[in-house]
C-alpha cells in the first residue's frame, strides 16, 4: 500500500480523505485506519512529511533542527547549575542567516521562563559577564549594544511549539521561531521589512513546515492575519493552504 500511495501522490500535497478515496476506488476494501498506518509508517521513513493536520506532502522534505550557538549553551549552562529545576524555552536566531539576503548585524538569543524568574535570572545572567536584558528593556537600550549576540529574558509564553533538549530545556521550533518574528518585531527588527518574507519564503521551501500548530500559535498569538499575509507569498504555503 505505501508503494501505491507514493505512486499516486509522490511530491503532491494531499489530504488523508483524498489518500483514502484513491485507494478505495482501487479497493474497496482498504479501510481508513490501514490507510493512516501506512502514511505513518511513510513519515517513519522519510519518505512523508505532515505539515498540517491530516495533511501531508509525499515526498522527502528535511526536518528542522535547532541548533544552539555557543552563547545559547553557556547560558543554559549557568542555569542547569543555578537554577536547576527551572524549565526554559530558548529561541537562538542564529540560524535565520541562511534565509536572508543581507546578513544581520547581530544575532538574538531569548530565554523564556516563568515570570516570578524573570529578574533573578537577569541578576545572575549579568553577574556572569553575560550582556542580559530583560525583553521589555531591550528596544531602548538596544542603541547601545555593542555585542554581537545579547540574551534577552522573558516570561515564558501559554503556547510554545517546542522541540525538547533535556528535561529541562527547550528549544522553539522553527514555527514558534517563524511566528515569533512577526510578533515580537520591536526585538526582531533586523529580520524585518522584505528579509522577513526572504526568511518565511526560503524557511518554507528548505525545511518541513507544520502550517497547522504554527497558525495556531499565530492565533494564540493574536498575528494570525498578518501571519497568513505573509505565508501567501510564500511557493510552498500556496500550493497547500486550500487542503488546510
Amino acid at each position: 500500500m505505501k508503494k501505491r500511495i507514493v505512486k499516486i501522490w509522490g511530491k503532491k500535497y494531499c489530504t488523508i480523505d483524498e489518500i483514502v478515496d484513491s485507494l478505495t476506488v482501487e479497493n474497496a476494501q482498504v479501510s481508513r485506519q490501514t490507510v493512516i498506518w501506512s502514511i505513518n509508517d511513510l513519515v517513519k521513513q522519510g519518505k512523508a512529511v505532515r505539515v498540517g493536520r491530516g495533511v501531508y506532502l509525499i515526498a522527502p522534505k528535511k526536518q528542522f533542527s535547532p541548533v544552539m550557538s555557543a552563547t545559547a549553551k553557556s547560558a543554559c549552562s549557568l542555569l542547569a547549575d543555578k537554577f536547576r529545576y527551572l524549565d526554559v524555552t530558548v529561541t537562538d536566531t542564529g540560524f535565520l542567516s541562511e534565509f536572508m539576503n543581507l546578513q544581520p548585524f547581530s544575532t538574538v538569543v531569548t530565554l523564556e521562563v516563568k515570570k516570578s524568574a524573570v529578574n533573578a535570572i537577569l541578576s545572575a545572567m549579568r553577574k556572569a559577564g553575560f550582556d542580559a536584558y530583560d525583553k521589555n528593556d531591550y528596544p531602548k537600550m538596544q542603541r547601545y549594544i555593542t555585542t554581537a549576540q545579547p540574551i534577552l529574558i522573558r516570561p515564558e509564553l501559554a503556547i510554545n511549539p517546542t522541540i525538547a533538549k533535556d528535561c529541562n530545556v527547550r528549544l522553539a521550533n522553527i514555527e514558534k521561531t517563524l511566528v515569533d518574528l512577526v510578533c515580537d518585531e520591536d526585538i526582531y527588527g533586523q529580520y524585518q521589512g522584505e528579509e522577513l518574507q526572504n526568511i518565511f519564503q526560503n524557511a518554507t521551501k528548505r525545511y518541513a513546515i507544520n502550517y497547522s500548530q504554527l497558525l495556531k500559535y499565530a492565533g494564540a498569538r493574536k498575528r494570525k492575519e498578518t501571519v497568513m499575509q505573509i505565508l501567501q507569498n510564500t511557493d510552498e504555503y500556496q500550493k497547500v493552504r486550500n487542503l488546510l
